[in-house]
């Protein structure tokens, strides 16, 4: 029920995340490493980006879907991190996981009605796409935050924070 756009949301959260943190380094008397977070430059930027439009795409979801459905379409991001994960981090995708995934993505598509039933709207189904499309986002971030290097997470949630509302400024 909040009067703004979908991006308006993203980048105040963005915003406020960023202030909060650098607040609390402040007081904390914490250190930042900016060796760290040159060497970590591009993947900072590619995941602060991903988070932004994480955020459009979520608070989009909510908009033409239920919040249900929506968190239930958000929640898929842990499933595209263990199929995307043998490809990206060289890790085994036995049996048992390919199982779960597929099982995961048929729960999914069945509670979220996406084979028809009491919401066959053009609404509802843009907002499971979008909760997807939020999904496949913070599954990159996770992804990429795998790859940072000598870096603590509050330098890299500050970055990424900052970097987020940056991008979703314009």
């Amino acid at each position: 029920s909040i009067h703004l756009s979908s991006s308006e949301i993203a980048l105040a959260r963005g915003v406020i995340g960023t202030i909060v943190l650098l607040t609390a380094g402040i007081l904390l008397k914490y250190k930042i490493s900016i060796k760290a977070l040159k060497k970590n430059l591009w993947l900072l930027a590619a995941s602060g980006a991903a988070i932004g439009f994480n955020w459009i795409c979520l608070f989009q979801s909510y908009k033409y879907t239920t919040i249900s459905t929506a968190t239930l379409c958000y929640y898929l991001a842990p499933v595209f991190v263990v199929a995307l994960s043998p490809f990206l981090l060289k890790e085994k995708l036995t049996i048992s996981k390919g199982v779960c995934i597929i099982l995961s993505l048929f729960g999914m598509a069945l509670v979220a009605d996406v084979f028809g039933g009491y919401e066959k709207s053009p609404d509802n189904m843009l907002g499971i796409i979008f909760g997807i499309s939020a999904a496949i986002l913070y599954a990159g971030v996770i992804l990429i935050n795998k790859f940072f290097k000598e870096i603590t997470a509050m330098e890299s949630t500050t970055a990424q924070l900052g970097i987020a509302s940056v991008v979703l400024l314009p």
